[in-house]
């Protein structure tokens, strides 16, 4: 008899592949906290109750973010690029420097009313290394705009003064309680003080005649 033939080994199955992410939905993940957040402090935000805002499961929630600190770390990735936007308004040329500084402001303004103090509270107690992340982006950010205004300086101020109390002016001036003392819409307070700072601080030179 002839010996019989070996069988050959059955195909393998490929693995079951895991459907990728959509990152449409992924975005809406992050809207939905970010909105959250802002607005009542990253504490506030309960996981169960964002999935049954977005219609969606839990474990639908955790496919796209691994944990609250992965959606923490994608807000905060998120702000550092908005602010980068920030810097072609201060180095445009184009433009009056005092021009520049509040079209700046009207930027940041309009980002910084979007979120209660207690989500920068939380941020920093509960997220130290993203705290200190976004702390580090911000440094740079405002050593390059004193580097970009600093030839603009009217004569006679002392530079690292008068940072210093723009620093204050953009760090301070927006506080909700303070602003709601004084009867002022944050938008309007941050405005104000730069626009006081900018037009004390600041010179224009003359143009150059063609």
């Amino acid at each position: 008899m002839p010996s019989p033939r070996p069988r050959r080994p059955a195909p393998r199955r490929p693995a079951p592949r895991r459907p990728a992410r959509a990152p449409a939905v992924r975005a809406r993940i992050l809207d939905a906290f970010s909105a959250r957040a802002k607005r009542s402090g990253i504490r506030s935000v309960v996981m169960g109750e964002l999935a049954t805002e977005l219609h969606v499961s839990i474990s639908t929630l955790y496919d796209h973010f691994a944990s609250k600190d992965d959606l923490v770390a994608a807000m905060v990735e998120h702000w550092c690029a908005d602010l980068a936007t920030h810097d072609a308004m201060i180095a445009d040329a184009r433009l009056p420097v005092v021009e520049r500084v509040m079209t700046w402001a009207e930027a940041w303004s309009a980002r910084v009313i979007q979120y209660a103090p207690a989500f920068w509270t939380d941020l920093a107690r509960d997220h130290p290394a993203l705290w200190a992340r976004l702390q580090r982006d911000l440094d740079e950010r405002k050593a390059k705009g004193a580097a970009l205004l600093l030839p603009y300086l009217r004569p006679g101020l002392v530079p690292a003064a008068a940072f210093g109390l723009l620093d204050l002016i953009y760090t301070h001036s927006h506080d909700p309680r303070r602003c709601d003392r004084q009867g002022v819409a944050r938008r309007d307070a941050i405005r104000t003080a730069l626009s006081i700072w900018a037009e004390g601080a600041l010179v224009q030179p003359p143009r150059r005649r063609r």
